[in-house]
């Protein structure tokens, strides 16, 4: 259920807008107050989606009083009632409001904004997905909103201003350290909502790099809750466009939608696609949850393909029930996946020793890796030089790597092995990586990613 607060003290005025809300949509919470302090008390007690505040009579709410109210909450979009010697609607947006509306009333304009809001919005939770994905997934579309994160034990907010994160907070942390807090929290539950811009910049560093912070932290937080190195991280999430190119699913395939607003996540199957212009699935729910407000409704869509988490958010655009009940989406103009191994190998090439503990040094290729082991390759003459070398055994590397001047020791254990004719393949596990080894080996697999894209 959506909830309004409105702000108004004068009681007819406020009564009249209680009813007008009111025989709109039954399902609504309305709640009043006549001041901007009785009113952040509300919201900072629960979920509002709509503030709707009267600036006309100067005794009761200022202009003041409305900056101190959309700077506290941005996430909070708010539609403002005026007088034409009051406060113009440009100062007003400037201020943060979504819909400046002047008096006399147009009540029916005033259900329209409110409409508008409530349902068009990108409000709505999501489970499953990273929120360092998410966060990448709005970089890549330019969004501006407030991205809501929730364990069970906490809340932080994560404010995007065009794509780029601006800033973070949770219930005593603000900037930067509140960023790698909440990208390291586990089992979270994602909102999308409203952000009106009033929110200083905190945060001057790029995503990428704040992402691979907070990948340390949480790899110091296991360490500390399980004493081991634990150092496994999925890599950042990657983006593809879909113009000109093959769209990564086959026919028939099982997908998940997440519909924003239902606060829902279903199962459904792809019946097919019309390049460059929508996705079409069968209808998994009833026909009565989605016969109004059908264009616009904001969904994401999530599958599995060769190995792949694929992912793109979309719109519904068009319902049918004769002859197969199906949906069809707006065909996206990008799509963005993650590796569903624990850590992407990438094809590289460069010179390593391979030391086992009591035995002479060997010399080969790294000739591919991930954030978690690499695979060398040693070179014999013939079989009769092969290594003696164990599964489990402790090894180390030792080679240059791209952006660290001085020769590096990689710590590992032999997991795999493969003898050829003229060569040894082993695959090593790294143990007890440094974390400026990690944030060196992720920006340069980033780097081949982006190279390779």
């Amino acid at each position: 259920m959506k909830t309004i607060v409105i702000i108004e003290n004068e009681t007819v005025q406020l009564n009249a807008l209680v009813t007008l809300f009111k025989q709109w949509q039954k399902k609504i919470n309305i709640i009043t107050a006549t001041r901007e302090q009785a009113a952040i008390s509300i919201i900072s007690k629960q979920q509002v989606d709509l503030v709707v505040c009267d600036l006309a009579i100067p005794s009761s709410f200022s202009l003041a009083d409305f900056s101190l109210l959309t700077r506290t909450f941005p996430q909070v979009p708010c539609i403002t009632l005026s007088e034409q010697q009051g406060p113009q609607p440009e100062q007003l947006i400037e201020y943060g409001a979504s819909h400046c509306l002047l008096k006399p009333l147009d009540t029916d304009y005033l259900l329209d904004c409110a409409h508008e809001i409530l349902e068009g919005s990108l409000t709505g939770t999501t489970e499953g997905i990273p929120v360092h994905s998410f966060l990448q997934m709005l970089e890549s579309e330019g969004q501006t909103c407030t991205l809501e994160v929730t364990t069970l034990k906490d809340r932080g907010l994560l404010y995007i201003k065009n794509g780029e994160l601006i800033g973070a907070e949770t219930k005593s942390i603000r900037g930067e350290e509140a960023a790698h807090l909440i990208l390291a929290w586990p089992e979270t539950r994602l909102r999308l909502r409203h952000f009106n811009g009033q929110y200083q910049r905190q945060i001057t560093k790029d995503l990428l790099s704040i992402i691979i912070e907070s990948f340390e932290l949480s790899s110091e937080l296991a360490q500390k809750k399980a004493g081991i190195t634990t150092g496994r991280h999925q890599l950042p999430l990657q983006h593809a466009t879909t113009r000109g190119k093959e769209f990564p699913v086959e026919i028939g395939a099982r997908i998940k939608i997440v519909f924003f607003d239902l606060e829902k996540e279903v199962e459904s199957s792809l019946v097919g696609l019309v390049k460059d212009n929508s996705v079409i699935v069968e209808n998994p729910i009833p026909e009565t949850d989605l016969q109004h407000q059908i264009h616009g409704r904001r969904v994401m869509v999530k599958f599995v393909y060769k190995g792949r988490m694929w992912m793109f958010k979309s719109q519904l655009i068009g319902v049918t029930t004769s002859p197969a009940p199906l949906l069809f989406f707006e065909y996206p103009e990008a799509i963005h996946f993650h590796e569903l191994r624990k850590a992407k190998r990438s094809s590289i090439f460069i010179p390593s020793t391979f030391h086992l503990e009591g035995e002479k040094e060997l010399f080969g290729m790294l000739i591919d890796m991930s954030l978690t082991g690499s695979l060398c390759q040693i070179k014999h003459n013939n079989l009769q030089n092969v290594p003696v070398i164990d599964i489990d055994s402790t090894v180390v590397l030792r080679c240059l790597l791209p952006g660290i001047s001085e020769e590096q020791k990689l710590y590992g254990k032999v997991k795999n092995m493969k003898i050829e004719q003229g060569e040894t393949r082993i695959g090593v596990e790294f143990e007890s990586l440094q974390p400026q080894l990690t944030d060196t080996i992720g920006k340069y697999l980033y780097s081949l990613d982006q190279a390779s894209g």
